[in-house]
């Protein structure tokens, strides 16, 4: 099933507005995107991960760290991310291009591998976790996973597609809506959990988030080098008060506020 070399790429910056840095950020001893490269070389399927970040002179210190770890990287656009995820995708020869987000520290090679395993066994354009359809109609979802599962996969020729006709603030930040809702130009699926667990905020966009993914860590046992979404499901039931540190903040935050933008940009 598997010929190809599978290459994930994650997008990494230091300028998140609202929790700067956030990727470098220390998650008990080690920066945060150390955890993200450690949860994505886990899994199965995955050979290897490129780290996509900006020309910025900010993101000079992900290149330090992509250095000392022996990682691989790219440098392009800070503003049109769907630019940098083609050009990184195409310097590199990925195809499938899987993209992951660096704000996913807890993200679990399972959920990983059972993407790929559907994109490899049909012949979709573009698979994810991050969107189901309701009323006939394709929407940004947790798909019942904790959020901060997340993954992405496509293959090249839709990502050059989207690269040459996504025209939004929307479709440039984030890669892949222009796939997602144009459902007449590609063909779309998804992976859903079939247990809702939506109610668990393992994505770090703010300072509670980044609590929170600590008390995690606290948790889980240092022998334990890979986190599953079972593991965090034990401590959680264990302590339910720790859902407490961040399940206020809305869902999709990011995503919406790019909407906005494109709002703007007709006017």
């Amino acid at each position: 099933m598997k010929s190809k070399k599978m290459i994930a790429i994650i997008q990494a910056r230091l300028g998140s507005k609202r929790l700067p840095s956030k990727v470098l950020l220390k998650i008990e001893n080690a920066p945060m995107l150390y955890y993200v490269v450690r949860q994505v070389k886990a899994s199965e399927l995955i050979d290897d991960v490129i780290i996509a970040t900006t020309n910025l002179p900010e993101d000079d210190k992900i290149i330090r760290f992509c250095s000392k770890l022996g990682l691989q990287y790219f440098r392009g656009s800070s503003e049109d991310v769907l630019d940098r995820y083609y050009k990184c995708a195409k310097k590199f020869k990925c195809d499938p291009v899987i993209r992951i987000s660096a704000d996913c520290p807890l993200i679990d090679p399972k959920v990983i591998d059972k993407t790929i395993k559907k994109f490899l066994k049909n012949l979709y354009d573009y698979v994810g976790t991050n969107l189901e359809k309701k009323n006939g109609k394709w929407i940004n979802s947790t798909c019942n996973f904790p959020q901060g599962m997340a993954v992405e996969v496509a293959s090249f020729k839709t990502l050059e597609k989207a690269w040459k006709k996504a025209k939004k603030p929307s479709e440039r930040e984030h890669v892949f809506p222009y796939v997602q809702f144009n459902p007449h130009l590609f063909k779309v699926s998804n992976i859903k959990n079939g247990r809702d667990l939506s109610f668990v905020r393992c994505t770090v966009d703010r300072p509670e988030d980044l609590e929170f993914v600590r008390e995690l860590y606290k948790r889980i046992s240092k022998r334990k080098k890979i986190v599953c979404i079972s593991d965090i499901l034990k401590i959680v039931k264990n302590e339910p008060r720790l859902l407490k540190i961040n399940n206020k903040i809305p869902f999709d935050e990011g995503y919406k506020k790019s909407l906005k933008n494109d709002f703007r940009a007709q006017k």
